[in-house]
């Protein structure tokens, strides 16, 4: 998947990846997911919309929050902000190798509300991934390296003794493989008419088995998947541009204005038309803002 607001570095040996929101670029960041676990640190900003599989929450500078694996997540807040933010990208295949433990791993760190009930776990984190970026600003060597991983193997040590919870135990044995790859073709093709049948078709697999897939791995069906990122999508649309609604709802999959209303209002609780009179005045329509400079996660 593409990350649009971050610069994102690849240490060598170290099993994170490491970004830093670049300044001269807006917070707006369009849906996407990872592989592995993230953990987001807002410096100084302002109120930080951050939508996870749907849900809207909203962080403030001082604020922690982790995004589980293929968590459809993205970000949105004023453009005229100096925003401040950090983080990494966990390396998933390290992370089970050396905790197995970890691939039922459901993170729960959650800003303030996380704050407020484990005030010292929240304080060790946010001082173990401070201290990473500022040892980050150096040139890397071998030594430094090893400084950096001390902090890192800390911080997940407290990530999971204290903001983790088990996933719930499935019987279909997991082919993230084949997940990765339909939720891959999902982000890059939902405009076009596809759905659950065309998908199971084009990867050569039943339905019913790439549903098993989708509800083990993202506990979403195919479909409902589908949905969500189209919503999300068009939700991006609705705040950051002056489209028209039939516009959006053709430029992210839906046949006809009618059945977008009805997938929007389901999903918010509004039209697209209130959704966007209610929140667009927190977004500077800027068309420039949708440019940016890709990098593969």
């Amino acid at each position: 998947m593409k990350i649009l607001h971050e610069t994102v570095q690849t240490i060598p040996r170290l099993p994170f990846k490491y970004y830093e929101h670049d300044p001269l670029t807006d917070i707006n960041v369009a849906p996407h997911w990872h592989q592995g676990i993230e953990l987001n640190y807002l410096v100084s900003g302002t109120t930080l919309k951050f939508v996870t599989d749907g849900q809207t929450n909203e962080y403030r500078p001082g604020d922690l929050w982790t995004t589980n694996r293929r968590v459809v997540h993205s970000a949105s807040g004023p453009t005229e902000v100096d925003w401040v933010e950090f983080g990494i990208i966990i390396d998933d295949d390290f992370l089970q190798t050396q905790i197995p433990a970890s691939a039922n791993w459901q993170l729960t760190l959650n800003g303030a509300a996380s704050s407020k009930t484990h005030p010292q776990a929240y304080a060790d984190v946010r001082q173990q991934l401070v201290t990473i970026h500022d040892l980050l600003t150096t040139p890397t060597t071998d030594l430094l390296r090893l400084q950096i991983l001390s902090h890192f193997y800390q911080l997940l040590v407290t990530l999971g003794q204290t903001f983790t919870v088990p996933l719930t135990a499935t019987t279909v044995s997991p082919n993230l493989t084949l997940t990765d790859t339909v939720m891959t073709a999902i982000n890059q093709h939902y405009a076009e008419p596809i759905d659950g049948n065309t998908l199971a078709e084009q990867f050569h697999v039943s339905l019913t088995t790439l549903n098993q897939q989708f509800n083990a791995n993202v506990q979403l069906s195919v479909n409902r998947y589908l949905r969500l990122i189209r919503l999300m999508n068009a939700r991006r649309l609705l705040l950051e541009t002056d489209h028209k609604i039939e516009y959006i709802a053709m430029q992210c999959g839906f046949p006809n204005s009618k059945t977008f209303n009805r997938n929007f209002k389901s999903w918010k609780g509004m039209t697209p038309t209130d959704y966007r009179q209610a929140y667009a005045r927190y977004h500077r329509i800027d068309t420039s803002c949708l440019q940016k400079c890709p990098f593969v996660v």
